[in-house]
């Protein structure tokens, strides 16, 4: 297949736990026709209720399948993985991300949040906390472009150990 144009490409990653509350918000927007661009491709992951109108998807990608959609697309929407935003993010992408979070059973923990708070104080990613932040935050992501993600993945390495720090405590 030769490169797109105009395309999102959706992840949730892998945890078990459903994230219902990004695909439906992306599923809405692409109905609607506002703010995301289309096609829309979504990797959904265990979300076995997901029957999307508006978006092409499938519940899970080959690694190179995946790589392939992410370096293609035009806009990246997230979880807060930090193998996800890493990979995003060398590829010169500004992911819109929206986190797992533990009080909607989406994780076991909030490490996604405190991940996705460093990574936008650095301004390397547009996040999208709840769904009605997608909108805006596309349209930020949109605006940014292209920009030459970490080659050296020491800063995004130190902001991870961090968050991982911040979640187990001090040694």
């Amino acid at each position: 297949m030769g490169g797109w144009c105009d395309v999102t490409f959706v992840t949730v990653g892998n945890p078990k736990q459903g994230f219902g509350r990004l695909l439906d918000a992306v599923e809405d927007l692409a109905g609607k026709g506002v703010s995301v661009p289309v096609p829309v491709f979504v990797q959904a992951g265990h979300n076995v209720d997901f029957r999307p109108v508006y978006c092409e998807w499938t519940s899970f990608l080959l690694a190179e399948e995946f790589q392939r959609r992410m370096a293609q697309s035009d806009l990246i929407i997230t979880h807060g993985g930090a193998g996800t935003l890493l990979h995003a993010l060398r590829l010169g992408k500004v992911p819109v991300v929206m986190p797992r979070r533990k009080k909607y059973g989406e994780h076991v923990n909030d490490h996604q949040v405190q991940l996705v708070e460093a990574f936008a104080s650095d301004g390397w990613i547009v996040p999208a906390y709840e769904p009605e932040d997608l909108p805006v935050a596309i349209a930020k992501a949109r605006e940014c472009g292209r920009r030459n993600g970490p080659r050296s993945p020491s800063r995004m390495a130190t902001l991870v150990g961090q968050a991982i720090d911040e979640l187990i405590g001090p040694k």
